[in-house]
């Protein structure tokens, strides 16, 4: 792994996410990509055949947004050693999640870092967050990032299908382990599979860990018949006193989304810790 981006609006929740990059960055001498979206230009209103756009607005704007961007920098160097981590700090037009999208696919990104402030009720129905949001269009993993800073990833909770399907989230948490390096406790529940016992979900787990290279993961199988999957996965967690939870993602968009949900997003939304989305690849 060797870029991560952060998008930031210099929040407090996006400092926090950055400091959380700083720190991982460390670990694989990773560069940092530190983005800031501008959407003015896409808010523009349309007056007849005409866009009314405030020329002097977008300029007042950007000069904020670069001041603020080297002060967040400043204010991370000093409270982080910077030494041989590359940032660079961009200034994107558009909407946010396209050009996280964009940015991502053109610099060839690895790891994308947010913080979240979660939504709840009517917001979440209605607005959602935009790090699930990303995490519905990101070419790589997304790293959703609660108002705290973390650096290290020691018990780590990964719920699994144990499908055939889910290889490409295995090989791409082994890929980033030398991040997440931690103990992995896979959690199985329903039986999605439709494995016959026991010592068949074992076989299957050892068999996507072999193919895989996963290392120091263990499996927990839980009971069936769990009609609520989203607060097994963090009652689970919180058991464990797990520092990271691991979601597998198809990434469904349109009306896929909006019937069959999201257990990885509303997970995001709720969870006090850390989650790390793989898209599943196919």
């Amino acid at each position: 792994m060797k870029k991560i981006l952060v998008p930031t609006d210099f929040s407090d929740f996006a400092d926090k996410a950055l400091q959380t990059a700083v720190s991982i960055a460390k670990k694989i001498k990773a560069e940092i990509f530190l983005v800031n979206v501008n959407e003015m230009s896409v808010a523009a209103l349309p007056i007849a055949e005409y866009y009314y756009y405030d020329k002097e607005k977008e300029q007042s704007y950007l000069q904020m947004v670069n001041e603020s961007l080297d002060k967040t920098l400043k204010k991370i160097t000093s409270d982080m050693d910077l030494a041989d981590i590359p940032v660079s700090t961009l200034v994107e037009s558009g909407l946010l999640v396209d050009t996280v999208e964009e940015v991502s696919r053109r610099e060839k990104v690895d790891l994308i870092i947010m913080g979240t402030q979660g939504a709840t009720g009517t917001k979440e129905m209605l607005i959602g967050s935009n790090t699930e949001k990303v995490v519905r269009n990101a070419p790589c993993p997304v790293l959703s990032v609660p108002n705290k800073v973390y650096d290290t990833f020691k018990k780590i909770v990964f719920p699994t299908t144990l499908r055939p399907d889910q290889l490409s989230a295995f090989k791409q948490l082994a890929d980033l382990q030398t991040v997440f390096e931690g103990q992995i406790q896979l959690l199985y529940l329903n039986n999605p599979a439709h494995l016959s016992d026991n010592e068949a979900i074992i076989a299957r787990k050892d068999e996507l860990v072999k193919e895989s290279g996963l290392k120091n993961v263990d499996i927990f199988m839980g009971e069936q018949n769990v009609f609520d999957e989203e607060n097994a996965i963090l009652d689970f967690a919180k058991s464990q006193q797990a520092d990271l939870i691991v979601m597998a993602t198809h990434q469904r968009k349109g009306l896929a989304h909006l019937f069959l949900g999201s257990i990885t997003e509303d997970t995001i939304n709720h969870a006090e810790v850390p989650v790390l989305a793989i898209p599943i690849k196919k």
